[in-house]
C-alpha cells in the first residue's frame, strides 16, 4: 500500500494521514446516513399518524351525522304512531304513549355519543320500545326473544335492533286476525331479526333511511355489514355482533 501511494507522489506522511482520515470520513458518512434515515423515519411516522388522525376524525364526523339522523327518524315514526293512537283510541292512551315515549327518549340521550353499545343495553332499549307498542297493539304484536346471557356483552350499533322492530311494525299488518310475530335470536355472533311479511294495503310515510343508516354505521366501525334477505314470505336482517375492543386486539 505504501509503494502504491509513493507511485502517486505521496510520501509516507501522506499515507499515514490518509490512513487516519479515511476511517473518520467513513464514520462521518455513516453517521450522516443514519441521521438522515432516522429523520425521514420520524417524519414518515408523523405523517402516518397525522393521516390516521385525519381519517379517524372523518369517520367520527360521519358517525355523528348518521347517529343524529337516527333520532329524528325515530321521532318521525313515533309521531305517526301517536297520530294513529289519537285517531283510534282515547286521549288517556295517547297520554300514556307520550309519557312512555319520553322515557325511551331519555335512554337515547343517556346513551350519549356511543357508536357501539352492549347487546344487553340495546335489548333493554328495544324492549322498552316494544312495551310502548304493546300498549297500542296488545297481543296482536308478539315477540320471541331467544338470546343466551353469554351474548349480552357483545357490541352492536345503537338503536339498530329498535329500528328493525320499528320497520317491521310500520310496514306490516298488526291485527287480531293477522298478528305480527317477530323472532329475535342470536346465531354465531349474529343478531337475527325475522318476521313474516304481511304488507299493509296503505303504507305509512317512510323516510327510507333506517336500513341504509345501519349499514353505513357498520361499514364505518368494522369490516362487517348487515345481511338483508327478503324471500317474499319472510323479511330477515342479520346484524353482526362485535367483540369488545380488548378482545379484538
Amino acid at each position: 500500500m505504501a509503494k502504491f501511494f509513493s507511485l502517486l507522489g505521496f510520501n509516507s506522511n501522506h499515507y499515514v494521514n490518509i490512513k487516519v482520515l479515511l476511517p473518520i470520513i467513513l464514520i462521518t458518512i455513516m453517521t450522516m446516513a443514519i441521521y438522515e434515515a432516522v429523520y425521514y423515519y420520524v417524519r414518515l411516522k408523523k405523517s402516518i399518524r397525522d393521516e390516521e388522525r385525519t381519517k379517524q376524525l372523518m369517520i367520527q364526523a360521519q358517525l355523528d351525522t348518521l347517529r343524529n339522523q337516527v333520532q329524528p327518524h325515530f321521532l318521525f315514526n313515533s309521531l305517526n304512531t301517536l297520530r294513529d293512537i289519537i285517531e283510534q283510541d282515547t286521549k288517556a292512551d295517547a297520554k300514556d304513549f307520550v309519557d312512555n315515549l319520553s322515557g325511551v327518549y331519555r335512554f337515547i340521550i343517556e346513551s350519549g355519543d356511543s357508536h357501539l353499545i352492549t347487546l344487553d343495553k340495546e335489548l333493554q332499549f328495544a324492549k322498552a320500545y316494544i312495551n310502548i307498542q304493546s300498549e297500542r297493539f296488545g297481543n296482536n304484536l308478539q315477540l320471541d326473544w331467544t338470546i343466551s346471557e353469554d351474548k349480552h356483552s357483545l357490541l352492536i350499533v345503537p338503536m339498530s335492533l329498535q329500528l328493525l322492530l320499528e320497520n317491521a311494525i310500520k310496514h306490516n299488518i298488526v291485527s287480531a286476525s293477522k298478528p305480527l310475530f317477530i323472532k329475535i335470536t342470536v346465531t354465531s355472533d349474529t343478531l337475527v331479526v325475522s318476521n313474516r311479511i304481511k304488507v299493509k294495503s296503505t303504507q305509512t310515510p317512510s323516510t327510507k333511511t333506517g336500513l341504509k343508516n345501519i349499514k353505513k354505521r357498520y361499514q364505518l366501525i368494522s369490516n362487517k355489514t348487515p345481511v338483508i334477505n327478503n324471500n317474499g314470505a319472510y323479511f330477515t336482517v342479520a346484524l353482526p355482533l362485535l367483540q369488545p375492543l380488548k378482545e379484538r386486539s
